[in-house]
């Protein structure tokens, strides 16, 4: 009765030879409504339980079923399964039995001509071939489903299809077509739950007989198909000519490899949705094009473009970073060059048209984050003068700044004033950063972090964000300025006279600018 329950869950019946394969008895779980759950002892499986809701069961040829008829008949069925001589229900080959019960399984199959055959072409393909001739001592010629005949060796032979003699190579392709409209992994996961509560062994023609009800060469080059390509549920115990016996994995194992599987598929799903968006962005005007900092926001999207961009400019950080830029760029049809690379990223707008990439290489920063952005604005209307009541009053100097003349940012200025004795008095100003920067805070860390402005012929990339560097971090002509200033007395032939004066915070009007013409120090 156990048995018919997690038939009527799973929707997989076993079928004897003279009856219907499994794909007659497809039921529909929405037309039962659950009643009860049972635990399988060993495996820790639940089974439903079902009673019928309005509609009856429709199993093929019209016939009309309820849910009482269909216990009674999957019970038919396995009783008539008992009888049969071609299993034994009374015996059971271990999966870890000595080799002599094993032995039973592989009987050698040798070749001859007209066999149905699947050989390895290269390193990815598998075909289906027919057996022509012996080629020397130990190769076959053979004609494969494309219609190529060729040599092969005995260790390309994967498997030979039973019950095939002097097959036409003609209908290879109407073979193989068949074969794939017969699949059904799930018909795999219900055998392995069978096999494991009895811990048996299994050949691809028992498989065969088990899920399809017949051992006939279709049935069993798709049971053989199924086992081959199966990553989950079997594993190979041994192998011997071209036939191999295969015995179910533990629960904990399959468990384990599910949960895997589903890993990797969902990687794959996220994986296409990124390459949909290169090709999204890439087709995009330039003035629609994302944003940098929007691929930056999902750590996985982050991870992608970033492996993207060190492959471009040749600072990969490890293989990760290597595999992962060439996955991309094969998924977008590209060749695997750092110029692709860089294209690409040009072509999605993550990159500017004239990008620097000595910048990039020496990961000089060229924009500042959202959040130091908007610290810098609040510093600029909130921000209140720790030094104010120190502050010395020098609104009464003249102060001279020299620069190029498109300068926008000046930091530093002279003051100079002669003396009763004659002497005369430099002052030096440098505008007081730290007036609007606290130690700690976020616009200090980004600081550290880059260390310095960089100038380059092209552009400039503030230390600080540019509004605030410009604004409130620079002697405006004009204004008055927070500066820290020192100062020291020279005689009149320019030497010394005294030492460099104490730092003093100070505030005087913004200097007077002079302008210098290129090639003039």
């Amino acid at each position: 009765m156990n048995m018919a329950v997690r038939a009527m869950n799973t929707c997989s019946i076993v079928r004897s030879a003279s009856s219907p394969p499994l794909a007659a008895f497809r039921c529909r779980l929405h037309q039962f409504r659950a009643l009860q759950f049972r635990r399988h002892p060993n495996l820790g499986f639940q089974f439903s339980i079902f009673r019928p809701h309005r509609h009856n069961l429709m199993l093929g040829h019209g016939r009309s079923y309820s849910v009482q008829s269909l216990v009674d008949s999957v019970m038919e069925e396995l009783d008539a399964l008992r009888k049969r001589k071609r299993v034994r229900a009374t015996s059971k080959i271990g999966l870890t039995s000595s080799g002599e019960l094993l032995e039973d399984k592989l009987e050698k199959r040798a070749l001859q001509k007209g066999f149905l055959l699947e050989f390895k072409k290269d390193s990815e393909r598998v075909l289906l071939a027919v057996a022509q001739k012996p080629d020397g001592k130990k190769n076959w010629m053979v004609s494969d489903q494309n219609g190529v005949t060729t040599s092969i060796k005995p260790q390309q032979i994967t498997f030979i299809v039973p019950g095939v003699k002097n097959f036409n190579h003609m209908d290879i392709s109407d073979f193989i077509q068949k074969a794939q409209n017969n699949l059904d992994p799930s018909l795999l996961e219900f055998a392995w739950v069978e096999l494991l509560e009895k811990n048996q062994s299994v050949t691809v023609e028992e498989l065969a007989e088990m899920i399809f009800g017949s051992v006939e060469p279709l049935e069993s080059y798709c049971a053989h198909l199924l086992l081959s390509k199966d990553e989950i549920y079997f594993a190979v115990l041994e192998t011997k000519g071209y036939i191999s016996v295969y015995g179910p994995r533990p629960a904990m194992q399959v468990e384990e490899l599910l949960r895997r599987k589903l890993a990797k598929e969902v990687a794959e799903k996220e994986f296409r949705e990124f390459v949909q968006l290169l090709k999204s962005a890439k087709s995009m005007p330039s003035h629609a094009k994302p944003p940098k900092s929007s691929w930056e926001v999902k750590e996985k999207i982050r991870h992608r473009i970033k492996s993207l961009e060190a492959y471009a400019i040749d600072m990969c950080e490890n293989d990760d970073q290597k595999k992962t830029a060439g996955m991309i760029m094969k998924a977008m049809g590209l060749t695997k060059t750092s110029t692709s690379a860089l294209n690409l990223l040009i072509d999605v707008g993550y990159f500017a048209v004239h990008v620097n990439l000595d910048l990039l290489k020496f990961n000089i920063r060229t924009d500042h984050s959202d959040e130091v952005m908007s610290a810098a604005e609040s510093l600029l209307l909130e921000s209140t003068d720790p030094d104010e009541v120190d502050r010395i009053d020098l609104t009464d100097l003249k102060v001279y700044a020299i620069d190029v003349d498109e300068a926008d940012e000046l930091d530093d200025a002279l003051s100079a004033t002669r003396l009763q004795d004659g002497r005369i008095k430099v002052w030096i100003h440098v505008a007081d950063a730290a007036s609007l920067v606290q130690p700690g805070s976020i616009i200090d860390r980004e600081a550290m972090k880059r260390g310095t402005s960089v100038f380059l012929p092209t552009a400039t990339y503030p230390m600080f964000p540019e509004k605030l560097a410009m604004d409130g971090m620079s002697l405006k002509q004009g204004k008055l300025c927070k500066a820290v200033t020192v100062s020291v007395v020279l005689h009149s032939d320019g030497s010394a006279a005294t030492q460099v004066g104490l730092v003093e915070p100070g505030v005087w009007p913004g200097p007077v600018q002079g302008v210098y013409k290129e090639g003039l120090a």
